[in-house]
């Protein structure tokens, strides 16, 4: 059975629409900031991990992007990027390889997430950083997670006892979500499994790229009202140590 995800790879007006959606915005922005706070590195060699074809790192040109999905690698080589085929519970890398790691919306998607965090770490140099985001609270579970297969909604206490125990300590722990990102998100998938929207002629992904950034700026200011235990989606920095 083909990977739903493959089939839209294949789509150019699709394409065009992935990496505008507002929360992918969101993230990047959050990262970015992030990333420019704690850098304390001169010489930079980073990994995004399941970028699929939304890449995050803030330093692309500095950055290996890898995924599980051929097709979304072969975009990414298509568009500059360095990217390879691979799988974070088996990076089959080079034991300290990286100083910055990105991995954003991945870890609810891996079944033996623990095992990954490990291969996070395995893959950082010494004192290595790693900026991880995902969703959070299963009370907010809902279609868009079973439509996207989520493992998970991560318990924020729970995950951050995890980083713990594989070896980070952790800089910064921070709401990047809130209740009105989760009501619009939810909204947004059930009109394309209505097959409302999922049809993008070019007219129609211009309007949704254009209706997603202003959702982007009406989303911003709601997350400086969320606290960890009313966010839909956290980010932690940490530090190997």
């Amino acid at each position: 059975m083909e990977n739903r995800f493959e089939v839209f790879f294949r789509d150019k007006n699709y394409l065009k629409v992935k990496n505008s959606l507002f929360n992918y915005l969101n993230r990047k922005t959050q990262i970015k900031k992030a990333f420019f706070q704690h850098n304390t590195f001169k010489n930079i060699l980073g990994l995004d991990i399941g970028s699929g074809i939304s890449p995050v790192s803030p330093i692309p040109k500095k950055t290996v992007f890898m995924d599980l999905s051929e097709s979304g690698v072969n975009f990414l080589k298509n568009q500059g990027y360095n990217a390879e085929v691979g799988n974070i519970t088996d990076l089959k890398l080079k034991k300290d390889s990286f100083n910055w790691i990105f991995c954003s919306e991945v870890l609810e998607h891996i079944y033996d997430y623990k095992k990954a965090i490990a291969e996070i770490n395995k893959s950082l140099k010494p004192e290595g950083m790693v900026i991880i985001t995902i969703p959070v609270h299963m009370r907010y579970w809902n279609i868009d997670d079973e439509f996207v297969e989520h493992y998970r909604r991560f318990n924020p206490k729970e995950l951050k006892i995890d980083l713990i125990k594989s070896g980070f300590r952790i800089l910064e722990e921070k709401p990047i979500g809130s209740k009105l990102e989760r009501k619009i998100t939810t909204l947004i998938v059930r009109l394309f499994k209505a097959d409302k929207i999922n049809k993008i002629n070019s007219f129609r992904a211009k309007l949704i790229i254009f209706t997603n950034y202003i959702l982007y700026f009406l989303i911003m200011p709601s997350i400086f009202f969320s606290s960890k235990n009313s966010t839909s989606i956290m980010m932690y920095v940490c530090k190997k140590v």
